[in-house]
């Protein structure tokens, strides 16, 4: 029960940030890339820099850094690995070198690295793409209709109905 208060009370708060809405669509669209990417210990640093130098909201782009979380991280990295892999190298397995030498470790570690992060910035642009339109839909449609209900409470208090029954 208090992980659904929990969400409940981020959703709330989230349909009140009183951005424009294409501000509020931008800054989830660059915490979900960042998010995605490989980059775990610098997510938040990442997210809320790149959102205070292109103007956009630091509040979405927190809340889509959630996205990398630790019940999803494993199978985005490994997605993003593959992907790298496929791409740089043709599919081919990193060979891991038979005697210990530090340059042939720094290799394996840089085609590792190379292909983690080659993965997971082509696997996070699809995502960003989404959040930011799905985002912008959801914040305009809550404001469409808190704008009507707002309207159709003035136009009762301005009109209130006429009275029926036995006291007209």
């Amino acid at each position: 029960m208090a992980l659904r208060r929990l969400l409940r009370y981020h959703w709330l708060k989230f349909l009140r940030l009183q951005e424009d809405p294409r501000k509020l669509a931008w800054g989830m669209a660059l915490g979900v890339f960042i998010g995605i990417t490989p980059t775990i210990p610098f997510h938040m640093v990442a997210a809320l820099s790149l959102a205070a130098l292109l103007r956009v909201s630091p509040v979405t782009a927190f809340i889509g850094i959630q996205v990398g979380n630790p019940l999803t991280i494993g199978p985005i990295y490994i997605a993003s690995y593959k992907l790298g892999q496929f791409l740089l190298y043709r599919g081919k397995p990193l060979v891991f070198p038979e005697t210990f030498s530090f340059k042939a470790w720094m290799d394996v570690l840089w085609q590792g690295g190379l292909a983690l992060q080659v993965g997971g910035v082509i696997l996070a642009i699809p995502p960003a793409i989404v959040s930011y339109f799905l985002t912008l839909w959801i914040v305009q449609r809550y404001r469409r209709r808190k704008a009507a209900k707002a309207l159709s409470v003035l136009a009762l208090s301005q009109n209130p109905p006429a009275a029926s029954g036995p006291e007209a």
